[in-house]
């Protein structure tokens, strides 16, 4: 898989009982443009659905990770997957974040790079 630049947002999840917050990047896709993000609920490793490739040249994303394989794990992503951060995993268990409806200010946000389901 290739590498994509991603617009996020870096948001701390606290978990009752645990010392350590969870480090979540968050995406705003708008329309038919950004990017989504998908985790692997065997590792929890991420990656990028750039939303106009997805809409636009396909194949739907069920199908295009058929014969996908997570590049941290090694496991295929077909039925092993999640929109992040609605499902994020940490030490083998999966949690979840509802991500606030009001986007972040940009002066706040950071790109990163996650490998590119469609790239």
């Amino acid at each position: 898989m290739n590498k994509v630049k991603v617009r996020c947002w870096n948001i701390r999840q606290w978990r009752p009982g645990v010392d350590r917050s969870d480090e979540l990047f968050i995406t705003y896709p708008e329309d038919n443009s950004g990017h989504s993000l998908i985790t692997c609920l065997s590792c929890g490793g991420l990656f990028a659905v750039t939303v106009v490739k997805e809409v636009y040249v396909g194949p739907p994303l069920e199908e295009k990770l058929v014969d996908a394989i997570c590049s941290q794990c090694g496991r295929g992503l077909s039925g092993n997957w999640a929109y992040y951060p609605e499902a994020y995993v940490v030490d083998g268990q999966v949690f979840s974040y509802e991500r606030a409806s009001v986007i972040p200010p940009d002066e706040e946000s950071i790109v990163r790079e996650f490998d590119g389901i469609y790239e």
